[in-house]
């Protein structure tokens, strides 16, 4: 592999001709096929930068109800004033501080969701954990820290969304292409990774009124992107925003319980 190739670790997992690292024409979230009008959508890691830019997408896109989550409430009220300026006329916005690896903090996530919005459509887990360090050689607490945030976490919160969810709904979960390779230093996220999958795999089988997607959000320069990868993370997190609107719609059937790559070029 030519590893001075920008795209060396971004073509492996596509699977069109066309490589998208930007957001374009067909997924602007202002796009009418793309609109979000009468739905509401909970996104987790909104204290993250692809978190912020997925919950912007959906109040471009005119969701009726957002709800946003983290664990930094500075940050959360800021995104919140942002998606107020967005958001149409009767848009209802909550910016609720959670800890989604506490399932008591997680049942006061919804029960205020309920309240604000009513029931949630969609839910998006977009919160993650990349602590680092090698098998042996790190702390056993801070290598689990990623199972914690990425497997129970995530799960917690699909939990309390099904719950409400009355057998519909989607939910799209992140993933990484990485969970493909060996990277030193990265086992308990890649694994830990590769456990939320086979567990939305079981949630696309046994809950088939439930749409489940997949999602890699490219390598994206945030406060987890390893110091190995950085030269290769030229992909937007509005891509990725631009992929949660697409894939709550009828257009995205075909790939349900699958992982999807956001460089892929989408097809209306």
């Amino acid at each position: 592999m030519d590893y001075s190739d920008p795209n060396a670790f971004t073509l492996p997992y596509q699977l069109t001709k066309q490589v998208r690292r930007d957001v374009y024409p067909l997924l602007e979230p202002t796009q009418p096929e793309l609109s979000a009008k009468g739905k509401t959508v909970l996104i987790t890691g909104v204290s993250g930068g692809i978190g912020k830019v997925i919950a912007e997408s959906w109040a471009t896109a005119g969701a009726s109800g957002i709800v946003i989550t983290g664990r930094n409430v500075d940050v959360l009220e800021s995104v919140a004033t942002r998606l107020q300026s967005l958001v149409p006329p009767g848009t209802k916005v909550l910016a609720q501080a959670a800890d989604i690896t506490s399932e008591d903090s997680v049942a006061a996530l919804f029960a205020a969701a309920k309240e604000a919005v009513g029931k949630v459509d969609v839910l998006i887990n977009s919160a993650g954990s990349l602590e680092g360090g090698a098998v042996g050689g790190a702390d056993p607490t801070k290598f689990f820290n990623d199972f914690q945030v990425n497997v129970l976490g995530s799960y917690l919160v699909t939990h309390h969304f099904l719950a409400q969810a009355d057998g519909v709904g989607t939910v799209v979960s992140f993933t990484t292409g990485a969970i493909a390779n060996v990277f030193p230093g990265m086992g308990g996220y890649t694994a830990s990774k590769l456990a939320l999958v086979r567990i939305m795999e079981n949630l696309h089988v046994e809950q088939p009124n439930i749409r489940v997607f997949m999602l890699i959000p490219g390598i994206v320069q945030t406060g987890m992107t390893v110091d190995s990868l950085k030269p290769y993370a030229k992909d937007s997190p509005g891509l990725s925003g631009s992929w949660t609107l697409f894939l709550s719609t009828p257009r995205a059937e075909w790939m349900r319980g699958g992982i999807v790559s956001v460089n892929c070029e989408s097809a209306f």
